[in-house]
């Protein structure tokens, strides 16, 4: 006896559950997607019971800031695959461009861009990313970029390590996909660099800044680490046809409450936070999955932040 498959192409493809009914399955239905479910028979397995994946829980990365439970969990199940997309596939093209390519015009503007606030005060430290705000367009180049990866981050204060990787971000978006850039190599610059920027969040962040910039500068940090492992994602997925890192990528930390980020004042950010002082506001972090589980398929308003609505596309389509 053959039965047909039990989810449609569009959630099959997005290795999301499918509540099959006709014409369209619930997710289709909210999004307005065309429906589409494959008549090619599967074959009935005889009846057996199948043997669970195997899970084991590490409790020992509780205390870290990418703590989530996508994180502790390690599932050993053949059918796991780690394919986003196709070789050359155009979205991830797109999704470089939005993401990347616009953080200099935005922050020209004055304008927030998604991972580089133009409020977050440095305290005069070096800032790598204002050598890419003063170049133009076309000046964005290697000679540039060979500057900042011949720089010992393990040796720089995490200001440094923050404005770095926020440069060496926009200059591999700008720079890709040119016939002769090496992908491989700047995934492992880049992965290094985030790597120790999260190591430094845990032991180094500046201290006796005001609550306002503190929560910037902390939020700068989770920003950038999430999207840089994004922008890796997608270079991968472009170039080879998969990724690695998406399970730990899930399970990265931000602030996701609408309007906090867009702030330019620290009165528009206490109200945006509904409180009555700076000390109040904290920080109300979610993990990617928690984030994206949450926004798919909800009418959601992120008040004009592009990083919150950038991730609700990525995760959910």
């Amino acid at each position: 006896m053959a039965i047909l498959r039990k989810a449609c192409r569009n959630c099959t493809l997005s290795k999301r559950k499918c509540v099959v009914q006709l014409p369209k399955c619930t997710r289709c239905a909210q999004r307005d997607l065309d429906c589409t479910y494959d008549l090619e028979p599967l074959k009935a397995a005889t009846v057996q019971t199948k043997k669970p994946p195997n899970m084991t829980f590490n409790s020992l990365v509780c205390d870290t800031p990418g703590y989530c439970v996508m994180k502790s969990v390690n599932l050993h199940q053949p059918t796991l695959d780690p394919a986003i997309c196709g070789t050359g596939n155009e979205d991830n093209l797109e999704l470089i461009h939005l993401g990347y390519q616009c953080v200099p015009d935005l922050l020209r503007l004055g304008k927030p861009a998604l991972f580089v606030h133009p409020k977050l005060q440095l305290l005069g430290k070096c800032n790598h990313f204002t050598a890419v705000l003063e170049a133009q367009q076309d000046n964005l180049n290697y000679e540039l970029f060979e500057r900042l990866v011949r720089l010992d981050i393990k040796r720089l204060p995490i200001i440094e390590n923050l404005t770095g990787l926020q440069a060496l971000l926009v200059l591999g978006a700008c720079l890709f996909p040119i016939q002769h850039f090496d992908t491989q190599a700047y995934l492992t610059i880049i992965y290094e660099w985030t790597q120790t920027l999260l190591e430094s969040a845990q032991t180094r962040m500046p201290r006796d800044r005001s609550p306002w910039q503190a929560w910037l500068f902390g939020e700068s940090v989770r920003r950038t680490i999430l999207m840089s492992y994004g922008l890796g994602m997608a270079l991968s997925s472009f170039k080879y046809g998969y990724c690695t890192n998406w399970l730990f990528v899930e399970s990265l930390p931000f602030d996701e409450r609408a309007g906090l980020w867009m702030a330019t004042s620290p009165q528009a950010w206490i109200a945006a936070a509904g409180a009555k002082t700076g000390e109040e506001v904290g920080e109300k972090l979610i993990s990617f999955h928690e984030f994206g589980k949450r926004s798919d398929g909800a009418s959601c308003d992120f008040r004009g932040d592009p990083f919150l609505a950038l991730l609700a596309f990525a995760h959910n389509g």
